[in-house]
């Protein structure tokens, strides 16, 4: 929706006392009335545009609101300190310059108008914004921060499965409104750390361990931590290096979906064993040997 500066459509300054903004109401709605521009669309829009405008800025109450919204704050002149018997209307003394002849031969008011007088989020206060940093412990189980916003203290609830730089919307925890709007809200970004173990994408989480040769040869049971704590995996007998195995529902936990989660994926790696004594080897050296006859 654009924004219609009302004191530039009568070319007056905020300043303008009430008699300003009468003498040039009536000098544009002369120059712009549509029975001295017949079939001219240009200037049926523009006495549209003077007509809302004197309006706004004839009444003492649309008047403050607008410069309320225009600058956050009510301009202190003689307009709004004047008391005077007699109050401004649309059908001041402009003999046949009728207020109401825009509405009937134009339509009605502007988008810009009818959501400035009937909607308060216009005067809704700012957002405000943050960041907070969580462990990938943190995101998996669920956490709260305290934080401290406008001089409030906020208990903000993280659900478990949240994602890194999700945004978290705090409704009217922002700064005051202006005019009786309502309140801005909190925004908070949440930046989830790095994990020297699991790497994640999306709700998956991915890991990979080292085991010994003869493992990988013969297979058998390990334990290997997770997120949720250590669990027990079979390695299949001569497993590749670098294959993944899937450990089903270890992953991370779907956001906002109670029960549901990902996988996690064990890359398996090994290693040859150091520090073997002189009968290790022999022992090796007898399988070796039975393998080449």
């Amino acid at each position: 929706m654009q924004f219609k500066d009302y004191y530039k459509i009568l070319e007056v300054k905020p300043e303008a006392t009430a008699e300003e903004i009468k003498k040039s109401y009536r000098r544009l709605a002369m120059t712009y009335h549509p029975d001295r521009n017949p079939d001219n669309k240009e200037a049926e829009e523009k006495f549209k545009e003077i007509n809302e405008a004197y309006d706004v800025l004839s009444n003492d109450e649309k008047r403050q609101k607008f410069d309320l919204m225009r600058t956050g704050k009510a301009n202190s002149t003689d307009y709004y300190k004047q008391k005077t018997a007699k109050t401004s209307t649309q059908q001041d003394d402009f003999g046949d310059f009728d207020f109401e002849y825009f509405k009937k031969k134009t339509g009605e008011y502007s988008e810009f108008f009818k959501n400035f007088f009937s909607n308060s989020s216009l005067f809704k206060g700012e957002d405000f914004s943050g960041n907070i940093t969580i462990s990938l412990q943190e995101a998996y189980t669920g956490s709260t921060r305290i934080l401290s916003v406008l001089g409030n203290q906020l208990r903000i609830k993280i659900l478990p499965g949240i994602k890194n730089d999700q945004l978290l919307k705090i409704p009217e925890q922002g700064y005051p409104g202006i005019a009786g709007g309502k309140k801005g809200d909190l925004y908070v970004r949440v930046k989830v750390e790095n994990d020297g173990m699991f790497t994640r994408r999306g709700d998956e989480l991915f890991t990979e361990i080292f085991v010994d040769i003869f493992t990988v040869i013969l297979g058998g049971d390990i334990i290997i931590k997770t997120l949720s704590g250590d669990v027990k995996i079979t390695i299949p007998a001569g497993i590749e290096y670098g294959k993944q195995l899937r450990v089903r529902g270890k992953g991370m936990p779907v956001y906002n979906t109670e029960g549901h989660f990902g996988d996690l994926f064990v890359k398996i790696k090994y290693y040859i064993p150091k520090n073997l004594s002189e009968e290790d080897k022999a022992e090796l050296e007898k399988i070796r040997n039975k393998k080449l006859i």
